[in-house]
C-alpha cells in the first residue's frame, strides 16, 4: 500500500496555533518551530499524515493521531501508537516507511505500507 501527498507551503502561512493543534501533536508542533523554517516542517509533516490517509484507503481517520516522530539521525517515521496498531492489524500490515522532502515552496512525503 502506497501513498504520496505534496502541498504547496504557503498554505500554512496564515495558520494560527490553534490551527497547528487541532492537526499536530505537540511533539510535531514542538520540534516543527525549533526551525526557523518551521512552515517547511509543519507542511511536511501534514503531507505524511496525509500519504498515510491515502496508503490506507480510510479518509476517516484523525490527522492528530498519526504523530510523526524523528530518529536521532532525523528519518521521520510514524509513531506506533495503539490506534496506529491496531489500524495495521486491521489491514494485516505491520511496517511503515515515510519519507518527506521539502524545498521553498512545496512539501511532499510518501508512505509505504507493507
Amino acid at each position: 500500500m502506497i501513498g504520496i501527498d505534496i502541498e504547496k507551503i504557503n498554505r500554512f502561512e496564515h495558520w494560527t496555533d490553534e490551527g497547528y493543534s487541532r492537526i499536530f501533536t505537540d511533539n510535531e508542533i514542538k520540534y516543527a518551530k525549533s526551525f526557523e523554517n518551521s512552515l517547511e516542517r509543519f507542511c511536511g509533516f501534514f503531507c505524511a499524515k496525509e500519504a498515510f490517509v491515502k496508503a490506507l484507503d480510510d479518509d476517516g481517520i484523525v490527522y492528530k493521531e498519526i504523530e510523526i516522530l524523528h530518529t536521532d539521525s532525523g528519518k521521520p517515521y510514524i509513531n506506533r501508537t495503539k490506534f496506529i496498531d491496531s489500524i495495521l492489524r486491521e489491514k494485516h500490515k505491520n511496517q511503515i516507511d515515510v519519507s518527506i522532502s521539502h524545498c521553498k515552496e512545496y512539501a511532499v512525503a510518501i508512505v509505504l505500507i507493507e
